[in-house]
């Protein structure tokens, strides 16, 4: 009997083995069916761009990671729910760095993020304003009216885009034709997929920044390029070259230094080429276009501009012009001065005149310092009291005990 039953609990392993071993050959027939559906899907998606690029997919390798996740079982997730997105499920993808989510969970997302923006405003202000919502990954602002409310595919052609086994999630199957970014005038060849469009792989005839060497077929993502010669294009100062290589945008300002006059042109001084523009501190003296007065501006560009007592002028006080020659004074027209005085609150009773107004001499009643006394006194003259200060020294123990006149006096 013990015999008996060794031999059949043998007997069942072997059928467990067996069958084990038979479930495992299916499954790995069905992920090499799989990765083989994959690589297929994989080479249609990218046939355009490498038949455009000879073959070449060394460029492809960012695109082909969002594509290779795309296919994998929870390789993408959504960051704001932190689950699996399915290939059934309605989502929206980041247009700054294509990380993909939840259609409804961005939805909600951006409405919490207007909300939370907008709650210090008034109800007024509600409304009025387009507070941007960030994406969740990369903080890219997005418009309150880029709040997506439908499902589209990655190139935005197809709504709802249908489950297909033989396309991309997600992805409607058509050519991307997304601009390439920076714009080029070439749109991408790829059928809709994830991530970044790949570099533009179309072959331009261009030259090098100098423009010294001949042009040559480059492929449109790396038209710009450098011949290493000397760039020799004359730089700003007029007198050197640039001695760098070949290089993109501007030159850089001249390192050298040269003779430059300053802007009057009265003298000369050893600058770098690169600030040309200099002043000295010596006044213009140009005869000025009326012949009698010279410029008494302090060296500068440009004409002297006319004679500033020519035209007409305005009598010290300013209520009368008068139209003379740039030779004559201005008269006295004999009205009021009235101009504000240095108190601030009366004005100058004198005749118009020339020359500042002299000091306030009106008597108006002032408070005394300690705020314990009043007294009328000249409106240029502070009144000091004889009362002794009450105020606390720096020592914090006594009082100070002088009179304001006196420190008054002192400070004087």
């Amino acid at each position: 009997d013990e015999i008996k039953k060794a031999n059949q609990a043998a007997a069942k392993k072997l059928v467990e083995d067996q069958f084990s071993s038979s479930s495992d050959d299916d499954d790995d027939d069905d992920d090499e069916d799989t990765e083989g559906k994959h690589g297929k899907i994989l080479a249609k998606t990218f046939k355009t761009y490498t038949n455009q690029a000879d073959g070449d997919a060394s460029e492809l390798e960012r695109t082909r990671q969002y594509v290779n996740e795309a296919f994998q079982s929870g390789a993408m997730t959504c960051l704001i729910c932190i689950a699996s997105v399915k290939r059934n499920q309605a989502v929206w993808s980041c247009s700054g760095c294509f990380c993909i989510f939840h259609m409804p969970c961005i939805q909600k997302w951006a409405k919490d993020s207007l909300f939370l923006v907008s709650s210090p405003l008034t109800d007024d202000d509600f409304g009025k304003k387009d507070y941007p919502w960030p994406c969740p990954k990369c903080r890219f602002e997005y418009k309150r009216s880029e709040t997506p409310t439908r499902y589209y595919c990655y190139c935005g052609k197809v709504e709802d885009p249908a489950l297909d086994p033989w396309l991309v999630p997600h992805s409607c199957g058509q050519v991307c034709e997304r601009e390439f970014k920076p714009p080029c005038g070439h749109k991408c060849l790829l059928l809709c997929h994830p991530g970044p469009c790949p570099p533009c792989p179309k072959m331009v005839t261009t030259t090098c920044y100098c423009k010294k060497a001949k042009p040559v077929p480059r492929r449109c993502s790396t038209k710009e390029w450098s011949c290493q010669l000397s760039c020799g294009r004359k730089l700003p100062c007029g007198q050197h070259n640039c001695e760098n290589n070949c290089h993109s945008g501007i030159c850089l300002p001249c390192p050298r230094v040269s003779k430059q006059s300053c802007v009057c042109g009265r003298q000369i001084a050893e600058r770098l080429c690169a600030s040309p523009l200099w002043h000295c501190d010596q006044v213009c003296r140009r005869v000025l276009p009326c012949g009698n007065h010279t410029c008494e501006q302090v060296c500068h560009p440009g004409p002297c501009g006319e004679c500033p007592r020519s035209g007409n002028r305005s009598c010290p006080c300013g209520k009368s012009k008068f139209s003379l020659p740039c030779t004559e004074d201005v008269p006295t027209c004999g009205d009021s001065c009235d101009k504000v005085l240095e108190c601030g609150i009366h004005r100058c009773s004198q005749r118009c005149h020339r020359g500042p107004c002299e000091i306030c001499r009106q008597e108006v009643e002032k408070q005394c310092r300690c705020g314990k006394h009043i007294k009328r006194t000249p409106c240029h003259k502070p009144y000091l009291c004889e009362t002794k200060c009450a105020k606390i020294r720096d020592c914090q123990k006594h009082q100070c005990k002088r009179k304001a006149i006196a420190i008054h006096a002192l400070r004087q």
